[in-house]
């Protein structure tokens, strides 16, 4: 597994399931041995491609940029600043923002790209091999922010989340599908900003933001 640091911290997951999710892909996919097709010929990679053969997409930064190009897969990543992060800056000072490229250069099929706000850290997540599920006994809240609106975008399902050091947080996380492939965006909230984290109407509206970085299409067979 290769851990590529756009920030100077060391890699830290989103969460601890993040880890056991990466852990148990290797071992279901050994049983497996199937990958997800990826949809190549979709319009939007085409147009993708052809756009960005002269013009470079989003960089994040050399060694990423050289990573996320070895990839078997569509990458997703956010184009701004979620929203859901974005509302914590009221409260306090801009943190920097830190960010971590995870993929196996041996085995290009999944990647990870953490983003840390501070008080909320962001990642996009996608395999061909395995897909994950939470516990059935995580409890799932509903979007309790003030004025609620029913939202248009992807389901944010809400989960009890507790820190190494046994601080309450909490988690949301939806799961969309592009290009057959089923993309995992996870929102991590500290106790102090777990209202964000239950504001599911927002962190919908951001999957708006997931754009497409990186494509690398494979070569055509003669």
């Amino acid at each position: 597994m290769t851990i590529v640091g756009v920030s100077a911290r060391a890699y830290r997951p989103a969460t601890g399931l993040a880890v056991v999710m990466l852990l148990s892909a290797s071992t279901l996919a050994a049983a497996a041995g199937k990958l997800i097709a990826v949809q190549w010929s979709d319009p939007e990679i085409k147009s993708f491609v052809s756009a960005t053969a002269a013009n470079p997409p989003r960089s994040l930064g050399p060694t990423a940029d050289d990573q996320l190009g070895k990839l078997k897969l569509p990458v997703l990543a956010f184009e701004a600043t979620p929203g859901v992060a974005e509302n914590t800056f009221r409260i306090g000072p801009r943190p920097a923002t830190e960010r971590d490229v995870v993929m196996d250069e041996a085995e290009p099929v999944w990647y990870q790209i953490v983003e840390r706000y501070g008080d909320v850290t962001v990642s996009v997540s996608a395999d061909l091999r395995v897909q994950h599920e939470f516990p059935a006994s995580y409890p799932i809240y509903q979007n309790e922010s003030r004025g609620a609106a029913p939202q248009a975008g992807p389901t944010v399902s809400v989960f009890d989340d507790r820190n190494e050091g046994g601080e309450e947080g909490l988690l949301a996380e939806y799961t969309i599908t592009k290009f057959g492939v089923p993309y995992t965006v996870t929102v991590e909230c500290t106790a102090e900003a777990k209202d964000q984290c239950r504001d599911t109407s927002q962190i919908s509206k951001d999957s708006e933001l997931l754009k497409l970085i990186r494509a690398t299409p494979p070569a055509a067979t003669p």
